[in-house]
């Protein structure tokens, strides 16, 4: 194809008000040299990058030499704050914010009680230590971020990314309750930890809808969602997700291994 016949920077101005996100982007560049120059330009990829860049920024050399070489570096691996408990990056699809809080500024009940639970190195983790659970009754798991940190006009959902040890047990009764809290609205519905064959048969009652399953993600970790909203970016909230019981059966359990509270955009 040959390339449209329009100034360089009209053709710019076209595109970088035309393309709606990455992908976008991307696909314009394939048109012609014309419209690779202009979608490939830092015009347009500045409109993908957060306004508060700088705690996403990379300490690795060498610096990006354009700002899709950054939104794509961004994008393509996680990135630690300074204060080494949040892991962050950017959703390449839509460019809005993700982090992920370590199991270390979650609050996990008992946590600083050794012979309940400890902190273990692990390599398959973004952060230097997880907490393993050794012996409970109840579990009551809760992390927080403030909404400020998010990006603004995006739908957002938490997971409990989590493992199993080998010899782990308990975990798949009672069901565990799930929130998401932003402000004084809460929303819940049931999850289940660990499942079983033949869990479902017991999993539906006249009240509640059938919990919500672990799935394994690329990285060889589990997730569970504990709950999605709508994050507007126009207020300075609090979102809490959690996971506990709200029964008590003295049922005793075992190796659960939390690496943190994840963060990013619905698909």
């Amino acid at each position: 194809m040959e390339d449209i016949q329009l100034p360089a920077d009209v053709l710019l101005s076209v595109i970088s008000r035309a393309v709606e996100g990455p992908r976008a982007a991307c696909v314009a560049a394939t048109v012609s040299p014309a419209f690779r120059a202009a979608a490939d330009s830092d015009t347009v990829w500045s409109r993908f990058l957060p306004a508060d860049l700088a705690p996403l920024s990379y300490p690795a050399a060498p610096l990006p030499r354009s700002k899709k070489e950054l939104f794509l570096r961004l994008s393509g691996a996680h990135a630690l704050l300074e204060d080494g408990l949040t892991s962050a990056w950017l959703d390449r699809e839509t460019g809005a914010k993700s982090y992920m809080v370590a199991a270390r500024a979650m609050r996990i009940i008992w946590v600083h009680t050794p012979d309940y639970w400890r902190w273990i190195p692990r390599e398959d983790s973004r952060f230097p230590t997880c907490a393993e659970l050794l012996a409970v009754c109840w579990l009551d798991i809760a992390g927080t971020i403030a909404s400020r940190m998010l990006s603004g006009d995006t739908r957002y959902a938490a997971y409990l990314v989590f493992k199993m040890t080998d010899d782990c047990y308990g975990l798949d009764s009672p069901l565990q309750v799930a929130s998401v809290s932003v402000g004084e609205v809460t929303s819940t519905h049931l999850v289940r930890l660990q499942s079983r064959a033949g869990d479902e048969e017991n999993d539906v009652t006249e009240q509640e809808a059938p919990p919500r399953l672990p799935i394994e993600r690329p990285d060889g970790w589990m997730e569970v969602e504990l709950g999605d909203w709508y994050n507007h970016g126009s207020d300075d909230t609090e979102v809490s997700a959690s996971v506990k019981e709200t029964t008590y059966g003295g049922n005793w359990k075992k190796g659960l291994i939390i690496q943190g509270l994840e963060i990013r955009p619905m698909s």
